[in-house]
């Protein structure tokens, strides 16, 4: 049944306009047929499976209690008391589905009291679905888990996106597919993770993380493959982690069923998979199970004949079910796995389409002066600031560097610190930044094992020196090649010290390949955020960025050190010549990037006769400009020089030298 918000009305008798006040208390014919067609179905299934049940069956009566958030009349308790012993004798578990939001608070009311009388020992018995489309569903699903703590029962947890968008209250739901992925991903992996809010996290307001049960009911594989192998990661490394099965339709997306059931453990056991099988007329069901359809995916527009295909994929979604908008259209997934022979008219729909990548591992190879403060900044992000990553390793040669990166991360569950094993980190990583010595990339690369780990991976450079080319005939990537799954992508990108500080400005060459992902070059951007600010650069310029961002703060540490030195030789003390100084320079540089001219701040600062026109003027004796000038072209001279490496550059006509 299906509460539609727009007309207030039910498409089922159990229509709240149409109850009988004078029944309520007498034997109810409706819950009874109920009732026996559940207990019915019970003798269908077998040890093992789950039954499903949509309460608002049992009647108006039912349903007129529901709405107004309050339990069932007693002759339903009763019915659903009798099917859940049933089903624990047996050896079966009960989903309580969800509906519209029209019921759903005493649905969920109901439920949590099925949940305090049958879980028990750390089995579910009965399953509350919460719907991660609804803004409220965190704070519902908080009070369900301080119930759980409470009172020292295990909380059935299915989690869905939603099935009902197109009747529900749209206020309710959140704006976008991708506050609702976010939302789907935080809850699944923070069970996994057994932290969820204060559940299972660590300050004087936290609470201990309550017995759970997880069932994730999706037919999104990004999401389903990333909890999996979240789930599996916790076991193998050791960590607390809770029981998860997985679920999709019948009919649907069996692609999605399949990729599970292919991610076997190493003892060879594959995860729980059902497929959930609907009863009854599509009368009945289709305004259930489409719009859960529908909610896979996005429309997006694009030009030429992937226009083309995603009109013919809406036109013929709002034909054949009649609905006045198609929302959430996912092109992916809704083509390649639902609509194959529309997926194979537009191949090149995934190149304008930013997938939304989840549960990513990213290492660090040489995790030193960049390496650390990147790592530190990215552990410290805001939530869903990473597009996805969540997990990191950390790679070193050195006893020493071990020792300095397990000080600085042994509270942190999600960091994972190896040394003189690189090639056992890119495998278990998607995203691996290399971070080594310039003198250690030839090494690093055709280390054995390093190459084939890396194929189908996004490997990030942040080495002075060594331009894209020279990096991926290292690894053999080849940008043209046909299978991703064995393409290397290798983003070149160049931060510089002032990364400790987050002050960093990073450059990240432009990709010149047409196929580069969109979302690789949307994911470096939110990974350099984290230390400051990012720039794209094109290719031609990366050479003399090397210099001009990458050498200019030893540049500044020694005109620094120089004015110290004098302001103490005329007799300031040492730290206090180093606060004004230091503070002058981050007015002066606040000032040069509000707008005003590096002439305009100068004359702002001298008058006639006075002491700092007379200081500028010996400046200018001494040619500093040409002396400044000529180091950083010294400094790109030589930048140009390491970039030669497999490319052979030309020398530039302001080059100090030939090398």
């Amino acid at each position: 049944m299906v509460f539609d918000h727009k007309n207030e009305s039910a498409n089922h008798h159990t229509s709240d306009k149409f109850v009988d006040a004078k029944a309520v208390a007498a034997h109810d014919t409706d819950i009874e047929a109920w009732r026996a067609g559940t207990l019915r179905t019970l003798d269908l299934i077998s040890e093992g499976d789950i039954l499903a049940l949509k309460t608002t069956g049992g009647g108006p009566t039912v349903s007129m209690a529901f709405s107004r958030g309050e339990l069932p009349p007693q002759q339903m308790l009763d019915a659903l008391d009798e099917i859940a012993t049933k089903c624990k004798e047996r050896n079966v578990q009960i989903i309580v589905d969800a509906e519209s939001q029209h019921w759903q608070k005493g649905i969920a009311r109901t439920s949590l009291e099925l949940m305090r009388k049958f879980n028990h020992d750390g089995k579910a018995v009965i399953y509350n679905t919460y719907q991660a489309y609804l803004k409220d569903t965190s704070d519902v699903l908080a009070y369900h888990m301080a119930e759980a703590e409470r009172d020292g029962f295990t909380l059935g947890l299915k989690l869905v996106r939603g099935a009902y968008i197109l009747s529900d209250n749209r206020s309710l739901i959140h704006d976008t597919k991708e506050d609702t992925d976010n939302a789907y991903n935080t809850i699944a992996q923070g069970a996994l993770r057994q932290q969820i809010g204060i559940f299972g996290a660590s300050g004087p307001s936290a609470r201990p993380f309550p017995s759970v049960n997880l069932f994730l009911a999706s037919h999104n594989r990004e999401s389903v493959l990333s909890a999996h192998r979240l789930y599996r990661q916790r076991l193998e490394a050791g960590l607390p982690t809770v029981p998860v099965a997985y679920g999709q339709l019948h009919g649907m997306s069996d692609e999605v069923s399949f990729s599970l059931l292919a991610e076997k453990s190493d003892s060879g056991k594959a995860p729980e998979v059902l497929k959930c099988t609907t009863w009854g007329s599509m009368e009945k069901w289709g305004p259930v199970s489409l719009p859960r359809t529908i909610t896979q995916v996005e429309i997006q527009t694009f030009g030429g004949s992937s226009n083309k295909v995603l009109l013919t994929l809406s036109l013929l979604t709002q034909e054949l079910w009649s609905y006045e908008e198609v929302v959430h259209l996912d092109p992916l997934q809704a083509l390649k796995f639902s609509f194959p022979e529309l997926w194979q008219e537009a191949p090149k729909i995934s190149a304008h389409y930013e997938v939304t990548m989840l549960d990513l591992t990213l290492c660090i190879l040489g995790c030193g002066n960049l390496g650390t403060p990147i790592l530190q900044s990215l552990i410290n992000a805001p939530p869903n600031s990473l597009r996805g990553i969540t997990q990191f390793v950390a790679c070193v040669q050195s006893e020493s560097s071990e020792k300095r990166l397990q000080d600085l991360f042994s509270q942190h569950q999600n960091v994972r610190i190896l040394r003189k094993d690189n090639v056992t980190a890119i495998k278990t990583s998607e995203v691996i930044i290399l971070g080594v010595d310039p003198s250690q990339v030839e090494a690093t690369l055709q280390e054995e094992g390093v190459k084939e780990a890396l194929q189908g991976k996004l490997l990030i450079s942040i080495v002075a020196g060594w331009p894209r080319s020279a990096l991926e005939s290292l690894v053999g990537a080849d940008p043209e090649a046909k299978d991703d799954g064995k393409k290397t992508w290798v983003l070149r990108t160049l931060p510089n010290v002032a990364a400790l500080v987050y002050q960093s400005l990073t450059a990240i060459e432009h990709h010149p390949s047409p196929s580069f992902p969109a979302q690789y070059s949307a994911l470096a951007t939110a990974i350099f955020s984290q230390i400051g600010k990012s720039l794209p650069i094109p290719p031609s310029l990366m050479p003399a960025t090397t210099a001009v961002s990458g050498s200019t703060p030893a540049f500044w540490a020694i005109i620094v050190d120089s004015l110290i030195d004098a302001a103490v030789a005329v007799g300031v003390p040492r730290k206090i010549a180093q606060d004004q100084i230091y503070q002058s320079m981050r007015g002066s540089a606040e000032m040069l990037q509000s707008g005003i001219q590096p002439g305009e701040l100068r004359d702002m600062g001298t008058s006639p006769e006075g002491c700092t026109i007379a200081g500028v003027m010996v400046l200018e004796e001494g040619g500093v400009r040409g002396v400044l000038g000529r180091a950083l072209r010294e400094s790109v001279t030589v930048a140009r020089a390491m970039g030669k490496v497999g490319e052979g550059e030309e020398v530039h006509v302001n080059d100090t030298r030939k090398i």
